[in-house]
């Protein structure tokens, strides 16, 4: 009896965690690199260079928004000081965290020209509205000349 109590939490724990997904809503991935020079750059987010996604949501609510890049920074000299900062716009309004430029996306490392290569991801809360949504990604930058962002993914859930 002992045991059929201690199996039956362990048995509905496991079956709650198995039923677990997020669903995606919409999602666009680009595999050539994108490099730009002015704070405030839309962000191509597909091959074919769209710099915005719209979607319809069925339902409004709080949903998950994912970007992830391989990222540099240039600022020209042998030092690790700059940085490459994103803004994620959501129907008009860039949400937090990525509010103006003190979000850090990459950096460079201390080696003239385009360095510091990382993979980087963010994933931030999101209000969506039922029916159509737009998202984009503003490139900014921060004491740096040139920021850069290959094999992006962008994920809505």
């Amino acid at each position: 009896m002992k045991l059929a109590h201690a199996l039956i939490p362990a048995l509905l724990l496991s079956l709650a965690a198995g039923a677990a997904s997020a669903k995606v809503l919409a999602s666009a991935t680009r595999s050539t690199n994108f490099t730009y020079t002015a704070d405030g750059t839309p962000v191509p987010l597909n091959d074919s260079g769209s710099t915005s996604m719209v979607f319809n949501v069925a339902k409004a609510g709080t949903y998950s928004l994912t970007y992830s890049a391989e990222c540099s920074a240039d600022n020209g000299a042998n030092s690790n000081s700059g940085w490459v900062h994103l803004d994620l716009e959501v129907n008009g309004v860039v949400v937090a965290p990525t509010v103006g430029s003190s979000d850090a996306f990459c950096s460079p490392d201390n080696v003239a020209g385009s360095s510091g290569w990382v993979r980087v991801s963010i994933t931030v809360p999101v209000r969506l509205l039922a029916g159509n949504n737009t998202v984009r990604v503003l490139g900014g930058l921060v004491s740096v000349s040139t920021g850069w962002l290959g094999d992006t993914a962008l994920v809505i859930q």
